[in-house]
């Protein structure tokens, strides 16, 4: 699961920093072989992972829900999907799922 987010990351055109903030403490360590994955990075990826999958949901070309992770959205108060996961956390990768599983019901 963990080797799938640091594809989806690298498909996104992610930073290192970038990378690191969202995957957690132990997310470069993890991809440099250098430790296993934490509990805490297991659950960063499943979130991701999901909000991946409703973004193949919305979006039939898989280029645009890339891109969609870093344009402003005004449900976030202007912010990309990616600002808000970067300064949020956990709590924003989980935000960003529940907001796309939200579009995705309708």
């Amino acid at each position: 699961m963990c080797r799938a987010a640091f594809r989806l990351l690298k498909n996104w055109e992610l930073s290192d920093a970038e990378v690191q903030v969202l995957l957690g403490d132990n997310g470069i360590a993890f991809r440099n072989e250098q430790q296993s994955p934490s509990d805490d990075m297991l659950v960063r990826a499943h979130l991701l992972l999901g909000i991946h999958k409703q973004l193949r949901v919305l979006f039939v070309d898989k280029r645009r829900g890339y891109q969609w992770v870093k344009k402003p959205n005004q449900t976030f108060g202007g912010l990309s999907a990616l600002e808000v996961m970067v300064q949020r956390g956990v709590e924003g990768i989980f935000h960003v799922k529940e907001y796309l599983e939200a579009e995705n019901a309708h």
